[in-house]
């Protein structure tokens, strides 16, 4: 209780400084107040061009975020199990932390559609931080466990089952949950700079264009709902998984 009690007045402030600084400024144009914001979101949520662009974005960081988990799944495992392979792909994952977004969603324009480059991006800046989390999961495996499991002769499939997953999956959801607050941000980010029809980056880019502030906000604030949304539910599926997986006193 003291928890939620503690959120909402943290909500709360945040709202009353923005109405403050918002009613000091006087400037709607720099920064509109959170009324304002609000009423519009409530006029675009029925509009049919809003609905198409939330959807659009959704899908393509749906398929992003899919594609980023399969591969990262595959080198995770990989770099974990190996050390050579860990060298080989030391650097390559290096150079995509420390490359900046925009230069790859500039890069990544010139070789495919612009439906095609936010999902494109996206994988490449979260495949890193789960590829990452996923080798540590499998390096952290209890060395004693698996001299017992070689003991009372294991399986492969006994080992994967009993020893390696449920050392691996608290690194792979934690992994999960930071790559889809990320692959939200950058889809976004590559919607606004290559422009697909229906996106929410490109109803942002037209109204910066238009100098329509309030827009801005109010798309901004409904990525961020809808993120937050997906983290929500997405929680809630890990907690069943743990539950499912892993033993009761790696649970609690």
């Amino acid at each position: 209780m003291r928890h939620k009690v503690l959120v909402c007045i943290s909500i709360a402030l945040f709202f009353a400084v923005w109405h403050i600084a918002a009613v000091l400024m006087a400037a709607p144009l720099v920064l509109p107040e959170p009324s304002a914001v609000f009423l519009r979101i409530a006029e675009l949520l029925p509009q049919k061009a809003f609905q198409q662009a939330v959807l659009s974005t959704l899908a393509r960081a749906a398929k992003a975020f899919a594609i980023s988990m399969c591969l990262s799944l595959f080198l995770g495992v990989l770099i974990g199990a190996s050390e050579n392979f860990a060298s080989l792909l030391r650097f390559p994952l290096s150079v995509i932390k420390a490359t900046p977004v925009v230069s790859i969603i500039l890069v990544a324009l010139f070789w495919f559609k612009s439906s095609a480059v936010p999902v494109f991006v996206s994988v490449l800046m979260t495949l890193p931080v789960l590829t990452e989390t996923i080798a540590a999961g499998i390096k952290s495996t209890d060395r004693k466990l698996l001299a017992m499991s070689d003991a009372y002769c294991f399986s492969l499939k006994q080992k994967l089952l009993f020893v390696y997953v449920p050392s691996v999956l608290p690194y792979f959801f934690s992994g999960m949950l930071s790559s889809l607050g990320l692959t939200w941000k950058v889809v976004v980010a590559g919607e606004i700079l290559s422009l697909p029809k229906n996106s929410v980056g490109m109803a942002l880019q037209a109204a910066k264009v238009h100098l329509e502030t309030a827009d801005v906000f109010a798309w901004t604030v409904t990525v961020i709902a809808l993120s937050y949304i997906c983290e929500l539910v997405f929680s809630c599926y890990i907690k069943k998984a743990k539950k499912r997986f892993q033993p009761e006193s790696l649970n609690g």
